[in-house]
């Protein structure tokens, strides 16, 4: 999982790259790097951490440049360089190629090397993407990525000649912005606002653009089938601040609450969030059930997402250190707290229910924005594996199963049909291959 930023600037473009970049730090916190072609040259850094943490704020005031793009990632280095016939570019995605083994062995066969990797048998997938562009030139390697890959991906690579952006079959996001002085893409909108930036459209699914001095120049839209829009962006991946598809994410987790409360009432005394993607629904929650909304857990601000973490030890460990919860406000309390999904169950488990119930929770109801999940995620989330999921691992049969396991008191789920409700959508648009639906 990652967060792309390309820009076009008439005037120097670093500091909006940079901004821009940082506000889809939630989007990955393993690695970040940027590019910027700089007097004709390609100019690139990348750092594994945060981007503010590791940017050098006073070095880069020296880099002049109107084109460039910025990473933030949850799984390799990035931006990666080629350079072939058709030119140098760096390049930067977000996506998963499910066929990248076989895609690495078929590239070797047809006598293609790599090089530069500790580990010869390990390839990213953004080196494998870099390399089926540099054979075949940008639109016709788009294309040739498209056609040999299972997956889904938006990227966005950086020319001399300008920024191009490709979107996939659509389930990671990406969305065109402009101002006065540029044109960028981003895979989020939250990056726009605070640059005085007004979001122009969402880039199709299929659609390569070139973003330079000319603003956005369509270069082909391939028909790619079946479209699918990404339900979990809106669910838990981005930003609340963020428009992703037409849809308000805010808006989204609103509405999820309040079907929430409808079709799970319960008599409580209070309605409190998992800090922060929870916070939408436990409004929509409130504002419909008429429970009063009271913060019961605070996020340390300085913790990262905890379930984009690599392993299931980094993940107990931060999901441990980043809420702080409020005892006098939680003694002698039915509380309803809503989360946007339980995936692993770990943190709920060991960590959320249990530190309620020792700090003097009467009890413990959880509302939960989406369905249950019972799949793998195949398109670039943490969940690589089936055997992952809790409803899977533990082998229940039923979501009453996941209550007794959890230690709730009771526990109520989206529907499929509420997804399709809140995003507007149609059923047939929305990725639910997570929730076990093709």
């Amino acid at each position: 999982m990652s967060g792309i930023f390309g820009i076009y600037s008439k005037k120097d473009c670093i500091d909006d790259l940079i901004w821009g970049t940082s506000y889809l730090q939630h989007r990955g916190q393993k690695y970040c790097g940027w590019a910027v072609v700089n007097d004709n040259k390609m100019v690139y850094d990348h750092h594994k951490g945060k981007l503010r943490e590791k940017v050098n704020f006073d070095q880069i005031k020296s880099i002049k440049g109107r084109l460039g793009i910025g990473v933030v990632s949850s799984g390799d280095r990035q931006p990666v360089s080629e350079l072939s016939k058709y030119g140098e570019f760096l390049l930067a995605y977000d996506g998963n190629v499910m066929s990248a083994g076989e895609l690495k062995e078929d590239l070797l066969q047809e006598g293609h090397s790599f090089t530069g990797h500790y580990d010869p048998t390990y390839i990213p997938d953004v080196v494998l993407i870099g390399k089926i562009l540099a054979l075949n030139g940008p639109i016709d390697g788009i294309e040739q990525l498209s056609e040999r890959m299972d997956g889904d991906y938006s990227l966005v690579f950086l020319t001399k000649e300008g920024v191009v952006a490709a979107r996939g079959w659509g389930r990671k996001p990406l969305i065109l912005g402009r101002s006065e002085d540029c044109y960028v893409v981003s895979s989020e909108s939250c990056a726009f606002p605070n640059l005085g930036i007004e979001i122009e459209r969402d880039v199709k699914p299929g659609e390569i653009l070139l973003i330079n001095e000319n603003g956005f120049d369509t270069l082909k839209q391939l028909d790619l089938k079946p479209v699918k829009y990404g339900s979990f962006e809106w669910v838990y991946t981005a930003n609340s601040a963020s428009i992703i598809d037409g849809v308000s994410v805010e808006e989204f987790r609103n509405k999820i609450g309040a079907i929430l409360a409808e079709r799970y009432p319960v008599d409580a005394d209070l309605v409190s969030e998992i800090p922060n993607s929870g916070i939408g629904y436990a409004i929509g929650y409130a504002n419909v059930s008429g429970i009063p909304h009271v913060r019961i857990f605070v996020k340390y601000d300085y913790a990262d997402r905890s379930f984009t973490q690599a392993t299931a030890q980094e993940r107990e460990v931060e999901a441990k250190r980043k809420l702080i919860p409020l005892p006098s406000l939680i003694k002698g309390k039915r509380i309803v707290i809503t989360d946007d999904s339980i995936v692993r169950g770990t943190q709920t488990r060991e960590s959320h229910v249990p530190r309620l119930k020792s700090a003097g929770a009467l009890e413990v109801h959880a509302r939960i924005g989406c369905p249950l999940l019972r799949d793998k995620c195949g398109y670039g989330k943490t969940t690589k594996k089936k055997e992952e999921i809790l409803f899977v691992r533990m082998g229940m049969s039923k979501e009453d199963d996941v209550k007794k396991y959890l230690g709730l008191d009771s526990v109520g789920f989206a529907l499929p049909e509420d997804l399709v409700s809140a995003s507007g959508k149609s059923l047939k648009e929305l990725c639910l291959s997570c929730w076990g639906i093709k």
